[in-house]
């Protein structure tokens, strides 16, 4: 298995992650160990300084007569424990009876005495003692007036070697553990992202002709099961496109192959007359120009349902007026209808505004016209109005008396009713076409500017 940057990525995390828990845990435990540890080493010395008073106390009540150096000194001889390190002193801080040299025993009575507090620390050498002081008070007791102290002491260098014994250990094995936890996360990161290796290489399995496909989403709904589904949500789209790009190809070659057919024909007839007839010539060429006119045409219209089907948004920052408009679309198609034999004509054309784009405006209406002129019958009158509808919108409609010979479209199915169509969504309006036996309508509504003033 090839080497992946990603999983020694996501080992190093995991590693260092798994690091850092570790050393706090172990400080945690380094710290909870020094404080549990003197917390009961301090309870020892508290238990064995109270031992000591109060056998102190019983000595000098069953020795009344005695004194407290001599009940001291008893308590020294029976004390059960001889490792515990204590001192009893009087009053005056005068040593009565010790169990350990006198050189520290006279330094542990002078730091009890500027102490101020029963529990201390001595730094002896290159060590602590830890103390803790019981005072006895006056006590009356059959005349009596005793007066003492006892201080129990002991060294904290079993604790700190033990601290200093565990730190190493952790020392040596966080190391150890960090480097076991980066080989382990590799081998988890690996078997985590074995479905993401599957994904990939189902996606490299897919033909550039098999949109169709869809990857295996195993219903896991994790990042790798909603990663395949929007890759299967990007093939729909892909697919939805491509669909629509062979229809665009299909209706493109369709549009165009008529009048080129019509071209290269009226080419190849000229070309193999023997004599060259200027009259003839001349009525060929003008039928190869028509063609070549409306190939262009068709180009336009092409190039504009291309658009539309990419979702392109064109900028509708313009004012346009709907009436001039009507009278310049119909001044530009008056040599069109004439060579149909047909008319124009104006019906009523009310003043109104819209916020749109001119030209694909211009392009709508003069396809309407275009569509009226096909569908009108011979001799007949197209006729274009604007009208307004409420104070929010208007009309633009192109009606013709129909020619029962001639092709509807009824369904708006054609290449420019798509156009007029797509032009009439982008400007927020609606365009539909009525036809029936004996008339044909297509209308325009679109939302117009408020009146002003």
């Amino acid at each position: 298995m090839p080497t992946s940057h990603l999983r020694v990525r996501l080992a190093a995390g995991f590693a260092l992650a798994f690091g850092v828990g570790l050393s706090l845990l172990a400080m945690g435990a380094l710290g909870y160990l020094w404080r549990e540890s003197h917390r009961r080493l301090d309870a020892h010395l508290a238990a064995v300084a109270n031992g000591v008073a109060e056998a102190m106390l019983r000595e000098l009540r069953e020795t009344p007569d005695s004194s407290m150096a001599y009940a001291a000194s008893e308590v020294r001889l029976e004390w059960p424990v001889p490792t515990d390190r204590w001192v009893i002193a009087s009053a005056d801080f005068r040593v009565l009876s010790a169990t350990d040299s006198a050189a520290l025993t006279m330094r542990m009575v002078s730091a009890s005495r500027t102490a101020g507090t029963p529990h201390f620390t001595l730094t002896v050498g290159e060590g602590d003692l830890e103390a803790m002081t019981e005072v006895t008070p006056r006590a009356p007791d059959a005349g009596h007036d005793w007066e003492y102290r006892v201080i129990a002491w002991s060294s904290t260098e079993g604790i700190e070697q033990d601290i200093a014994w565990l730190a190493s250990i952790l020392a040596v094995a966080t190391p150890l553990l960090i480097l076991f936890s980066l080989g382990a996360g590799y081998l988890l990161a690996s078997r985590a992202l074995q479905p993401a290796r599957d994904l990939g290489t189902a996606i490299a399995a897919l033909a550039s002709d098999a949109l169709s496909h869809r990857l295996p989403t195993g219903g896991a709904d994790d990042e790798i099961g909603t990663l395949a589904r929007e890759f299967n949500r990007l093939l729909e789209r892909l697919e939805v496109s491509q669909e629509r790009n062979q229809r665009f190809v299909r209706e493109a070659a369709h549009q165009i192959r008529t009048p080129l057919t019509l071209v290269l024909g009226e080419a190849e007839v000229e070309r193999n007359h023997a004599d060259l007839d200027p009259v003839r010539a001349r009525a060929a060429i003008q039928r190869i120009q028509t063609a070549a006119t409306v190939m262009r045409h068709r180009v336009d219209e092409l190039m504009l349902l291309a658009e539309a089907q990419a979702g392109t948004r064109p900028r509708l920052e313009e004012v346009v007026e709907l009436d001039g408009l009507a009278l310049e679309c119909t001044d530009l198609m008056r040599a069109r209808a004439a060579s149909l034999g047909r008319t124009l004509a104006l019906g009523t054309v009310v003043p109104v505004a819209v916020r749109g784009n001119s030209q694909l405006l211009r392009e709508a209406l003069l396809e309407l016209l275009e569509n009226g002129c096909r569908h009108a019958g011979s001799a007949a009158s197209v006729t274009t109005e604007v009208l307004a509808i409420g104070d929010d919108r208007a009309t633009i409609s192109v009606s013709s008396v129909c020619d029962a010979s001639a092709p509807t479209d009824s369904q708006g199915s054609g290449l420019g009713i798509q156009i007029v169509h797509w032009i009439a969504g982008v400007h927020g309006g609606v365009f539909k076409v009525h036809a029936s036996a004996t008339k044909h309508v297509a209308q325009l509504t679109l939302p117009v500017l408020p009146q002003t003033g």
